[in-house]
């Protein structure tokens, strides 16, 4: 396996385990912090999350990009589209409802968070399973 497949692999299922976690566990609780906690409790998330995601989503961006480059194929193609839609949805839904939560805890965008980041977990979920196929192919 080359080292580029192998960083693609590790970096998505990085971010395939962490997205499952937000979604089951961390923001289902973002519910129950309460008006008085609610905003310092996005705001912390928001920072504290974004040292994990930021340089986990940049390297899976790069491996996959690469990988696609190097090894041209429909599967190295879909994963480079879930990519897409991978940061889409994040940078057109989940990070503009972070945005509205951070002054505090409102019904509306709390739902679009967990809308979009039910679907972005899907989409991690279906590129995990693309790049270990490309593994098995390797």
């Amino acid at each position: 396996m080359s080292g580029l497949l192998l960083t693609n692999l590790l970096a998505t299922w990085a971010m395939v385990g962490v997205i499952w976690t937000v979604q089951i566990v961390h923001y289902p609780l973002m519910a129950f912090t309460g008006p008085e906690h609610s905003a310092a409790y996005q705001q912390r998330h928001v920072k504290q999350i974004s040292l994990l995601v930021v340089p986990l989503m940049s390297i899976e961006a790069i491996a996959g990009v690469a990988l696609f480059i190097s090894q041209p194929g429909m599967l190295s193609m879909l994963g480079v589209l879930l990519l897409v839609g991978i940061w889409g949805v994040t940078g057109g839904m989940s990070v503009p409802a972070h945005d509205r939560l951070q002054f505090g805890y409102r019904r509306e965008p709390f739902e679009l968070l967990m809308r979009s980041n039910l679907l972005r977990t899907a989409l991690w979920t279906a590129r995990g399973c693309i790049v270990v196929a490309l593994v098995v192919l390797a």
